[in-house]
């Protein structure tokens, strides 16, 4: 209980920390920026969190799910293995960025060096959300929070700074987001790694887990694209529909309000999901019911604080935290902060299905909801411009708590009754 406590005082301390860069963030390139090139700057973020949504995010959850199996001595075999994932996606990533590169240079649309700072920045966000991923997983949440916090506030400021050096433009803040993260990945991520001979272990132990783990993470892939689309997709559509002008507008109010529920979401994960997925490893079921309930307690009450504090302040909340040009559109927030609020108790119910290794039922849940997307918002945004963008947001994520609601009961049942829990030596973890 000891060491639980100390790791939510730490969950707790640096995602505060955390929001408050955040904040701080927004604040500063919303004042450094016209809202056409912050929209420039979201849409070139967006592709970078596109492109780790369909590598990182797959492994790094097979590796959380794996962790309590492999975790101390057999820690560099699983370390070995996501390694050996990530490079088969190397040619992929590259022929990708090769073709879209040149797509967008021919078309015009801006520097070609946006490009390769985004590609820069993929590379680098795959190694920092792997060691962040892996640090929750052993429960090391000083240094995870540590981390986190650092990368929140120090971003924005190398962003102005390289804005005040180069120039007002997209470019010149990514550029500052890059050399950010390539300096803390370095100091953190020194002595991460156990020392460890992971190529001792038997070829049919390493293909063994290999397979596991893709059996795990293969359904996770496409889920990327999903996340992507219900996450990021709107303002891609208002850029397109309306103006870049307007999708760095959205982007900026929109970052305002979701991001307190994606940090509620965080933390509350942080904290409880190791501890649950332990306990679900193990075959302890009432425990992992009695977490399971906190977890979701703690997030609904939250969310619904925020969602309240959003509809009655908005107004006061836009002239603290964005700059004049963007505060005309604060009343977007209580809509976006409603479909975060219902998004992030989805995510407890989500997580129930990644626990018990049934990871397609989490890619059915992201195509209930990419579905809902692709369908509401184009219709909402032509017919009802920004304001239409906003009001599709809570209506989709409705439809994926639903979804998710439904297929974590179905999965809770399935687990106490008959099946036992798959083994790694067998084929894989159900995922079905």
């Amino acid at each position: 209980m000891t060491r639980f406590r100390s790791e939510v005082f730490w969950v707790v301390a640096g995602q505060a920390l955390t929001a408050v860069g955040t904040l701080l963030g927004v604040r500063l390139l919303t004042q450094m920026l016209a809202p056409a090139q912050y929209g420039v700057l979201s849409l070139a973020l967006g592709m970078s969190v596109l492109a780790g949504n369909l590598v990182t995010g797959p492994l790094t959850q097979a590796a959380i799910h794996f962790y309590p199996r492999y975790s101390g001595e057999r820690l560099p075999e699983l370390r070995a293995a996501l390694l050996r994932g990530f490079r088969r996606f190397i040619p992929w990533i590259t022929l990708a960025g090769l073709i879209g590169g040149a797509y967008y240079s021919h078309s015009g649309l801006g520097s070609p060096w946006l490009v390769l700072l985004v590609m820069l920045l993929f590379a680098l966000e795959c190694w920092r959300t792997s060691c962040l991923s892996l640090l929750n997983a052993a429960r090391q949440q000083r240094r995870y929070g540590l981390w986190s916090a650092c990368d929140a506030w120090f971003r924005p400021l190398a962003a102005v700074a390289a804005v005040l050096v180069v120039g007002h433009v997209a470019t010149a803040a990514l550029l500052g987001y890059v050399l950010t993260s390539a300096t803390l990945s370095l100091l953190w991520s020194r002595n991460l790694w156990p020392a460890g001979a992971a190529q001792a272990a038997a070829p049919q132990q390493v293909r063994a887990l290999d397979s596991a783990m893709w059996a795990y993470a293969l359904p996770l892939i496409p889920l990327g694209l999903l996340t992507w689309v219900t996450t990021l997709g709107d303002r891609y559509i208002i850029g397109g529909v309306l103006s870049v002008s307007d999708a760095g507008l959205y982007a900026a109010v929109y970052g305002l309000a979701y991001s307190p529920f994606m940090i509620v979401n965080s933390a509350a994960e942080q904290a409880i999901r190791p501890v649950y997925q332990t306990a679900v490893s193990h075959g302890e079921q009432q425990r992992a019911q009695r977490l399971l309930w906190l977890w979701l307690a703690s997030v609904s009450v939250l969310c619904a604080a925020g969602v309240l504090l959003f509809a009655t302040t908005h107004d006061f909340i836009a002239r603290m935290l964005i700059s004049p040009g963007y505060r005309h559109a604060s009343w977007l927030m209580p809509w976006v902060a409603l479909g975060y609020g219902i998004r992030c108790v989805s995510y407890v119910f989500e997580r129930v299905c990644y626990a018990y290794g049934r990871t397609w039922r989490v890619l059915l849940i992201q195509v209930c909801a990419a579905a809902t997307t692709l369908v509401v918002t184009p219709l909402a945004v032509l017919n009802f411009g920004l304001r239409g963008a906003a009001c599709a947001v809570p209506v989709c994520f409705a439809m994926q708590c639903l979804a998710a609601v439904l297929l974590a009961r179905r999965t809770i049942r399935e687990a106490c009754g008959a099946r036992p829990a798959p083994e790694l030596h067998a084929a894989g973890p159900a995922v079905s």
